[in-house]
């Protein structure tokens, strides 16, 4: 019963995680980026939520929606609820995450914790005793 529970939990826990996913990637490829105030490193990605505005100073960004839309970014640009429906610029492009895998993987690997973390805690009860004549 306990594992059940811990199982539960867990499965929860990956649900809210993958609920909060960005919306978007943001790659940067040289000079300052920044995504809603915070600075991405060249050649490294930041996620970003619906609403944040990316900023590109002196170089570019690539932002890529889930369904494999990138837009290439050299002054500012908002992040979008979903993906264009007409994808500018770069057109589609292989997507650096697909996000329903990551939450699909983090749900069955907390699955696959909590049921081998055993049930060995439950306690048993105490056999009948024998009744009296």
């Amino acid at each position: 019963m306990k594992s059940l529970i811990v199982g539960m939990c867990a499965l929860t826990l990956a649900g809210g995680a993958l609920a909060q996913s960005p919306k978007a990637l943001v790659r940067a490829s040289g000079g300052e980026v920044h995504v809603a105030g915070r600075t991405v490193e060249e050649s490294n990605s930041s996620g970003a939520n619906s609403g944040d505005v990316v900023v590109a100073n002196g170089g570019e960004a690539y932002v890529t929606y889930p369904n494999g839309c990138t837009i290439k970014v050299t002054g500012s640009y908002t992040i979008q609820d979903a993906a264009p429906a007409k994808c500018p610029s770069l057109g589609k492009v292989g997507s650096e995450t697909n996000y329903a895998m990551v939450g699909a993987g983090i749900a069955v690997a907390a699955g696959a914790v909590a049921l081998a973390s055993g049930g060995g805690d439950d306690a048993k009860p105490a056999p009948p005793k024998p009744s009296s004549p």
